[in-house]
């Protein structure tokens, strides 16, 4: 499978590591903390073989290609910072949209992103933009105010799969947590499922949840304390997944919304 950041391929997974220059790459802050989900998603990535590869048979064949940090500006709006998703998988035409997460907290719903900043009209134009690529893929008429309980990533992570004509979205929530616990992902279905439902539930855009296990390794357990926010933990962790790897993956569990 080829690899890219962004557009740009990549020879291996280490090269996006580091951004210097024109290089593109991962800011450094991306890994001033041990337990934010690139961490797992890189580690599955590099070392994850079988259950990777599997998943990824969920949704394309062998030619696809994985793109992260895929980017996509609003096609409304000005808007300086475009959706990134974690990895893009494309196929021809088409794309099936992977968010991972794993300690993060739910974010902000549209209501309170729209009534955010100082250019409110701008911001309606902004996810007026992202309605109108969710638009292409259903028969139900779609009115930006309907989005108001929705949350605002899963807007614009269903639109960037969007520009392409066969799309799919997939959020990939490792378990267990770093304190052991398996996570809550009643939260996480009902804001896919209420979405889903949103879109009117077209067929030809499913969404996805995928628990993948992820069983700590002794190397994950000598980064996994260090304080959060600093450059020394963010070289430290790179370092960690160049030499990796940090996780068993032992399975995943793949459901449909």
């Amino acid at each position: 499978m080829k690899i890219f950041f962004d557009q740009k391929e990549i020879s291996c997974l280490d090269d996006a590591l580091d951004r210097i220059k024109d290089k593109q790459g991962y800011d450094s802050d991306e890994f001033e903390s041990s337990t934010c989900s690139t961490v797992p998603l890189i580690s599955l990535l590099k070392h994850g073989g079988k259950v990777w590869s599997s998943i990824v048979g969920e949704f394309a064949g062998n030619s696809c290609e994985a793109h992260l940090e895929y980017e996509v500006k609003p096609p409304q709006g000005n808007s300086k910072a475009p959706s990134h998703t974690d990895v893009m998988l494309i196929d021809g035409s088409r794309a099936i949209a992977i968010e991972a997460k794993w300690t993060e907290p739910r974010y902000e719903e549209v209501g309170e992103w729209l009534n955010k900043g100082s250019g409110p009209q701008n911001r309606r134009k902004v996810m007026n933009g992202w309605v109108s690529l969710l638009q292409k893929h259903t028969n139900k008429v779609l009115k930006i105010d309907d989005f108001s309980k929705t949350v605002y990533q899963m807007v614009h992570r269903a639109a960037s799969a969007c520009t392409f004509g066969n799309p799919a979205m997939a959020y990939l929530q490792f378990s267990p947590l770093p304190c052991g616990s398996p996570p809550d992902n009643g939260q996480l279905k009902n804001d896919l499922k209420n979405f889903y439902d949103l879109l009117g539930c077209p067929t030809g855009f499913p969404f996805f949840l995928i628990e993948v296990e992820a069983k700590e390794k002794p190397a994950f357990g000598r980064i996994k304390g260090l304080p959060k926010g600093s450059a020394s933990t963010a070289k430290t962790v790179k370092n960690a997944l160049r030499d990796g790897p940090l996780f068993d993956f032992t399975g995943y569990h793949l459901y449909r919304i």
